[in-house]
This record gives C-alpha cells, sequence and structure tokens, in this order.
C-alpha cells in the first residue's frame, strides 16, 4: 500500500469516527439536535456536519423533525436490542450480585430457565457462606422455591400448567402446596415480582427472590439463600427489599 493509499485510509477511518461521534451526540438529555447544535457539541464546521448529517439519513439511523431538528430512528433501537442479546446477563449482572452480597453478607444466585429447568448460571459467594445443596450449572428443582415460581412467570398461562404436569409425571418433588396451589403461588409472585422460600428445597435455607425483566418478560431471578436462624422478621423484610432493589438494577442496566 502506497503513501497515498494509507492517507486515503485514514482519511476515510476519520470520517467515519466523527460519523459515529455525532451519531453518538444524541442522548436521553438531547434526544432532539439541529445542525448547530451539533457543530457547537463536536466543535467541528457546519457543512461537514451537514455532510454527515446526509450520510446517516440515507442510512435510516436518523431523520428530520420539525423546524430542522434530527432525532435517532428506531432502527437505532434495533441495534440496542442486537448490543442487549449479545451482552451475556451474566457479564449485566455481575457488579449489581457483587454489590448485594457485600450489603447482605450472604451468597446471591442468579437463576434462569434452561431447556425447562431451573437453573443457577451464576453465584456470587460471601466470605460466611454456608453449604448449599446444589452449584452453579446444576438444575434446581423444578417446583420447589421461590425461583422456580418467578421463572416460570415468563411463560404463559397453559405452559405453566403444562410445565408442572410433566414435571410431576418425570418424578419431581412435588411442590409442597400442591398442583394448583402451586400454579396460584406461581400467579400470586409474578404479579408482585418477588417471593420467598423457606425450606422448599434446602432444610434451614430461607430464600428471598425476585425477578430480572427484558423487555417486560422475567428472563431470571436474584436470589440470597440465608441460614434461617440468622434471620428474625425484620432482617426478612429488609434482604426482600435488598433483593428487589438488586433485581431492579439488573432489568434496567439490560435495558427496556
Amino acid at each position: 500500500m502506497g503513501a497515498d493509499d494509507v492517507a486515503t485510509a485514514r482519511a476515510g477511518a476519520d470520517s467515519a469516527r466523527r460519523a459515529l461521534d455525532l451519531l453518538f451526540a444524541f442522548t436521553e438529555q438531547r434526544p432532539v439536535a439541529s445542525v448547530r447544535d451539533l457543530a457547537e457539541a463536536l466543535d467541528i464546521p457546519m457543512p461537514t456536519v451537514h455532510r454527515y448529517v446526509a450520510m446517516l439519513r440515507d442510512m435510516g439511523l436518523i431523520e428530520e423533525g420539525s423546524r430542522g431538528r434530527y432525532h435517532l430512528t428506531m432502527r437505532v433501537t434495533a441495534l440496542a436490542r442486537a448490543a442487549r442479546q449479545a451482552t451475556p446477563l451474566v457479564d449485566i449482572a455481575e457488579p449489581y450480585m457483587r454489590k448485594l452480597s457485600d450489603q447482605i453478607g450472604e451468597s446471591v444466585l442468579l437463576m434462569r430457565l434452561v431447556h425447562g429447568h431451573p437453573v443457577c448460571i451464576h453465584s456470587v459467594e460471601a466470605v460466611t457462606r454456608f453449604r448449599l445443596s446444589f452449584e452453579p450449572g446444576q438444575p434446581l428443582p423444578p417446583l420447589r422455591g421461590a425461583s422456580a415460581r418467578l421463572l416460570l412467570g415468563g411463560l404463559g398461562r397453559h405452559e405453566r400448567e403444562r410445565y408442572v404436569d410433566q414435571a410431576l409425571q418425570s418424578g419431581a418433588r412435588p411442590p409442597i402446596s400442591g398442583r394448583d396451589g402451586f400454579l396460584r403461588e406461581v400467579e400470586r409472585d409474578t404479579e408482585r415480582g418477588w417471593a420467598v422460600s423457606n425450606q422448599e428445597i434446602d432444610e434451614g435455607v430461607w430464600a428471598p427472590a425476585a425477578a430480572v425483566y427484558s423487555e417486560g418478560k422475567v428472563v431470571a431471578a436474584v436470589s440470597a439463600p440465608c441460614p434461617a436462624f440468622r434471620v428474625d422478621e425484620a432482617r426478612r423484610h429488609e434482604l426482600i427489599e435488598l433483593v428487589r432493589d438488586a433485581a431492579a438494577e439488573i432489568s434496567q442496566a439490560i435495558g427496556p
């Protein structure tokens, strides 16, 4: 590659970078902007901004609204969805799980439905961690526990019933409240977005859990199993609120 080719490639890269800078100049605080606004924000000449605006408009990434002011199009929303799909849930949830673990001094678990089974896909272990009967990657009882009920909230009513019936036919431990009672609990916990488990899976373990949402649907659950003897009524209320806060922060980080 000759010197002229290198210079041309560098100029093209700089131009693309400036166009992306212009795209990123649209924020929640500045959802619409005129060419003059963009030129001042990026400190580049207005004729250059006009050129980049025309290019981004031709690509369907921005469009002109009223009085010569531009805004992003729904095509950018599609890019955001693609980015969320490409970003592993664990990577998003990790810092919020670690923050929660530090706050409460207990281990924090992230649960998902994997091939129809509630599975712990990630955990942040506390220093004072007590032994649980399952480890990350191991399926949990399908009809026991606060997380299982919340995860079933991501299914439709008939899907939930089919899930429960198939689990029972496969020899799963039946829910403590029975089939119909369990389905009512799933509906209740889904509506409020949180649940608690009292020795449903492990003896002596009390666990609050809260739903994680993406686009309005339950995609995961955050849980914090605790030794039952360490939590009185006031502590239980505190733990429920902290777990709910962590799940809400993860949901917000995932996006609407």
